[in-house]
């Protein structure tokens, strides 16, 4: 039967609207899924404190963007006044080695809990930083909605352990990890001798020190303080003992998150490769007094907080005064201004551009993170706390434009 010329055209249209709905479904993007954690405890009587390892099941149903798993765990509390906070983190340690988001497999894993910073944006900023610039050990940050016992807790990061190991602080058997906390809470420490630096060892591991070793640890760190102390400083040998790319690499973290946590000092740590290497700042950690935070006040990104100073003026404070000096020395300067200038014209927006995604994934968990916990300074909206942070992060930008 021979078909009339409207009727082929009707035919034509019909087959048109029909390929064009199958090429749109084709190449429709599905919506992203945040990736979920749950951990159901053997006894879910048992309080969960910083001691006592509870065992238990960990599943994960890892959303659009990673794997799925499961497997035994010990379940713990961690954290020094983070503990202390309604909405607490906790560590994880697996019975057996895994990959867990595409990372690589090991037993420890840790989940931060965001709370001092209601947007839950922060942390998203200086890690990614800190890989754009290379600084060795920079963890990985992945927001997940976590359930314990079936209850939901929230929006927590999932991150690697800090444990020196093949695939996280990767250093050398004689390498050395050390950090600077007031906390001094670790058993091999000490106090430096100029400086009063509380410095605590975290690598060698702690069955494998002795005090002959501490001595040795202390008199190797205490040569290098001793000459950024000195009255010749700069104009000795001091970067004989210090990386300074990898130092300024980290002030430029600090300074454009501006973490106060530097002059305390707290959660600050340097590392050396192996013992004939020179120091070098790293890893990063803890950015909870970041971007114009306060104790006392939960609240970032303040405008105008983007201008106020790092190292803080009329501070006795042994990181305030050790970092100063440092930074005193016109070579720092000097490299300072070369590697901001590098990144502002090479990776700022890109960091920019890795915020806007990050702020995607937290807004899939944004509003019940609040119900659970409250907006803990953030406005409700997270299109606005994304633009507040933008909007600090680029005043920050030009107030390091002229620091030195």
């Amino acid at each position: 039967m021979k078909l009339r010329f409207h009727q082929l055209l009707a035919v034509f249209f019909i087959l048109t609207i029909s390929c064009n709905k199958d090429i749109s479904s084709e190449s429709s993007i599905p919506e992203r899924i945040l990736p979920k954690v749950m951990i159901t405890l053997n006894d879910p009587n048992q309080i969960i404190t910083k001691k006592n390892k509870i065992k238990g099941n960990i599943r994960i149903e890892g959303g659009t963007d990673y794997d799925n798993y499961e497997g035994s765990l010990d379940f713990s509390g961690r954290g020094n006044n983070s503990w202390r906070l309604p909405k607490k983190p906790f560590k994880i340690k697996l019975e057996s080695q895994a990959g867990l988001f595409g990372l690589p497999a090991a037993k420890k894993w840790i989940l931060l809990a965001e709370y001092h910073d209601g947007t839950m944006l922060y942390n998203g900023i200086p890690f990614n930083m800190g890989k754009m610039l290379g600084i060795p050990f920079t963890n990985t940050m992945i927001p997940v909605n976590l359930y314990i016992n079936g209850k939901d807790q929230g929006l927590y990061v999932f991150t690697e352990s800090k444990e020196v190991r093949n695939g996280r602080i990767d250093l050398d058997k004689d390498g050395i990890l050390l950090e600077m906390d007031r906390y001094f809470d670790e058993k091999w420490k000490f106090e430096s001798k100029n400086f009063n630096l509380p410095v605590m060892v975290q690598y060698p591991k702690e069955d494998d020190m002795d005090v002959a070793q501490l001595q040795n640890i202390q008199t190797d760190f205490e040569t290098m303080e001793s000459l950024i102390f000195d009255s010749s400083f700069p104009n000795n040998n001091y970067l004989e003992y210090l990386d300074d790319t990898a130092f300024i690499n980290y002030m430029l973290v600090f300074e454009l998150t501006n973490n106060r946590e530097i002059n305390i000092p707290k959660s600050i740590y340097l590392n050396k490769q192996s013992e004939d290497s020179k120091y070098r700042m790293g890893i990063l950690w803890d950015f909870d007094w970041a971007f114009g935070f306060e104790d006392g006040i939960t609240s970032h990104y303040d405008i105008q907080t983007a201008e106020y100073p790092l190292l803080l003026d009329n501070q006795d404070s042994s990181g305030t005064v050790f970092f100063k000096k440092i930074m005193s020395d016109v070579h720092m300067q000097q490299l300072f201004n070369d590697r901001w200038q590098w990144f502002k014209v090479n990776k700022f927006e890109e960091l920019k551009d890795k915020l806007k995604d990050y702020s995607e994934w937290i807004r899939l968990a944004y509003n019940d993170d609040h119900l659970l916990w409250g907006e803990r300074g953030a406005t409700g909206d997270p299109d606005k706390d994304l633009q507040s942070a933008i909007n600090w992060l680029d005043a920050r930008a030009r107030y390091m434009n002229n620091l030195y």
